[in-house]
C-alpha cells in the first residue's frame, strides 16, 4: 500500500511538473538567466526539463535531466521511465513555468517554479541533486 501511494505521488508530481513545461517556454522567457554560478546551472536543468517536455522528448528528460533514483521509480511504475514521462506529458496541461527561486546546500538544491495555469499561477519546488558533472531533478512537490 505505501509503495502504491508513493507511486500515486510520484506520477502526480511528475504531472503537475510536467504540465508546467507543455507550452513553448515560460512567460518571461528563460528564468535561468537571472541565477548565476551553480544556481543558474539548476535553473538551466528545470528550464531544459521544461523545453524536452514541449517537444515530447521523453528520452532526454530520462537520461540527461531527471535523477536515476527518479528514473528507477518511474520505470518500476511504468515499465520505462519514457513511459511514464509521456504519460505524464498527455495528462499535462497547458502553461507556463518560472524558475523563481533557487537554494543549493552541498550537492543538493530546491528550486521554486511558478506555473503560470491561465487564470492562476501554482508555487511547486523541484529538489535536485548533484549526479555526475552537473545537476539532476530528483523529485517533484
Amino acid at each position: 500500500m505505501r509503495q502504491q501511494r508513493s507511486s500515486v505521488a510520484l506520477a502526480l508530481g511528475l504531472a503537475l511538473a510536467l504540465g508546467g513545461c507543455a507550452t513553448q517556454g515560460s512567460a518571461g522567457g528563460d528564468s535561468s538567466t537571472k541565477f548565476t554560478g551553480d544556481k543558474q546551472k539548476v535553473a538551466k536543468v528545470v528550464e531544459d526539463f521544461q523545453a524536452a517536455a514541449s517537444k515530447n522528448d521523453q528520452g532526454r528528460i530520462c537520461t540527461a535531466l531527471l535523477a536515476g533514483a527518479l528514473v528507477r521509480r518511474l520505470a518500476q511504475r511504468a515499465g520505462t521511465c519514457t513511459k511514464g514521462v509521456d504519460a505524464a506529458i498527455k495528462d499535462a496541461d497547458t502553461f507556463g513555468l518560472t524558475v523563481d527561486s533557487v537554494r543549493i546546500a552541498g550537492d543538493r538544491a530546491t528550486a521554486t517554479v511558478t506555473a503560470d495555469l491561465g487564470n492562476t499561477d501554482r508555487r511547486q519546488t523541484l529538489t535536485l541533486i548533484r549526479q555526475g558533472p552537473g545537476w539532476r531533478i530528483s523529485a517533484f512537490g
